[in-house]
């Protein structure tokens, strides 16, 4: 689900005039309000019949670098109560009690308002974006401000060039029948991190730097739907991401000895979801039990939800069959006794997984710099590449050859 993005605009003269006349109609005087009414619009029509992430706190647009636009909250607030009251919008507030955040989307009305005043996507622009963002552990929804620094700086840099390769690219999703069902333009891809309490304000953005590009939301049989430049796409996933990417930082090379999620325990194979499932939750968590406890839920959670896949119910039963037989502790411990080299990075709570996270993204965007070099654009989905099939063979031996880099230190001696 995308969430509202603050640096869009348009300059068209007919977008500007029917704005002044919709501002009219629901009933918006200041001038502030115009602006976030603007925003809102121009986010609708890229996203129509999608639902957007909307917040509605105080501090979640505050951040100058952000917020472009300088918007108030209290002024977004209007504009969205407004459009909402007038029926150009459905609006679903959020709780904070069930830690829901509010949404919007279009409805036929505003579909029909923008066909009659002749918005198109192609009329929405986009201003330089805020390429690098940061927020605190403790809030995931809103950014804060920070100092730039050498590797920032670069980052940024090298993040505005991969957004304008894309954005000189036609990147589209095709429907069921083939026909055009979704065109992304617009694009300014960032890496989000995250700040932990007793670090400086920025940490050296050592922690998370994902990049979530509006792609990551469909599910991975929808984006086998998607076609760069014409031409149909291929997914590569880097194999067992997360634990290779603690060896090659650790080590130097990813791990050498077959998969790294291959385990026994008194002669019993481990099904390799739980053993993947179980290190991916030692990454963030402090203890065996309280991982064990954590992965219980995970597998619950999914199988519960709306339109959960076979798969994830199977893996659910099977998790619940498994431990009956085999305590997970002991699963975890001989885990970690298979991958002693790389132990000490685990069970080291919120704050190391964390930073295992932005080694991983460190090094899936070391093969993205190298991609753009070569000019050809690539999608990527966390720990995964969307690249046009012509692409397969330079993408499989950039994946081999592309080590982990520590660009903070490189750029410092610069």
């Amino acid at each position: 689900m995308p969430k509202l993005n603050l640096f869009l605009s348009s300059d068209n003269a007919h977008i500007s005039s029917s704005i002044e006349s919709l501002r009219k109609e629901i009933g918006l005087v200041r001038k502030e309000q115009t602006k976030a009414l603007k925003l809102l619009l121009c986010n609708l029509c890229i996203n129509a019949n999608q639902l957007i992430r909307v917040s509605r706190k105080r501090d979640a647009i505050s951040t100058k670098k952000g917020n472009p636009l300088r918007i108030g909250p209290d002024s977004l607030r209007s504009a969205l109560n407004a459009l909402d009251s007038h029926g150009y919008v459905t609006q679903d507030i959020g709780s904070k009690l069930e830690n829901k955040q509010t949404t919007i989307i279009t409805t036929t009305k505003l579909i029909e308002w923008f066909q009659t005043n002749g918005w198109t996507e192609d009329d929405i622009g986009v201003f330089d974006g805020q390429y690098v963002t940061l927020r605190l552990n403790e809030d995931k929804r809103s950014s804060i401000d920070f100092d730039d620094t050498d590797y920032s700086r670069w980052l940024s840099s090298e993040l505005e060039g991969y957004s304008n390769l894309l954005n000189q690219s036609s990147i589209q999703l095709l429907g069921m029948n083939g026909e055009v069902e979704k065109e992304y333009k617009n694009l300014s891809i960032s890496r989000a991190f995250i700040k932990h309490k007793h670090h400086p304000i920025n940490g050296e953005f050592l922690f998370g730097g994902r990049m979530a590009p509006p792609w990551v939301n469909l599910s991975k049989e929808a984006r086998k739907r998607i076609i760069i430049n014409g031409e149909r796409t291929v997914e590569i996933d880097r194999p067992a991401s997360h634990i290779n990417a603690m060896y090659e930082v650790i080590t130097g090379k990813p791990y050498q000895h077959g998969y790294p999620y291959d385990l026994s325990v008194d002669g019993r194979a481990v099904p390799k979801h739980i053993v993947k499932h179980l290190s991916a939750f030692m990454q963030g968590s402090s203890s065996a039990r309280g991982t064990a406890i954590r992965v219980g839920k995970h597998y619950k959670r999914e199988a519960s939800k709306p339109g959960a896949s076979a798969q994830d119910i199977d893996n659910h039963l099977e998790w619940l069959s498994f431990k009956k037989g085999v305590n997970s502790s002991v699963i975890i411990y001989m885990f970690l006794h298979k991958h002693s080299l790389v132990r000490d990075s685990y069970l080291r709570g919120k704050q190391y997984g964390d930073k295992i996270q932005c080694w991983e993204s460190d090094i899936v965007f070391e093969v993205v710099i190298e991609l753009v070099k070569r000019g050809i654009p690539v999608l990527t989905v966390y720990d995964s590449f969307i690249v046009q099939q012509s692409s397969l063979s330079v993408l499989e031996e950039l994946m081999e050859k592309v080590k982990f880099i520590d660009r903070r230190e490189l750029v410092a001696l610069a």
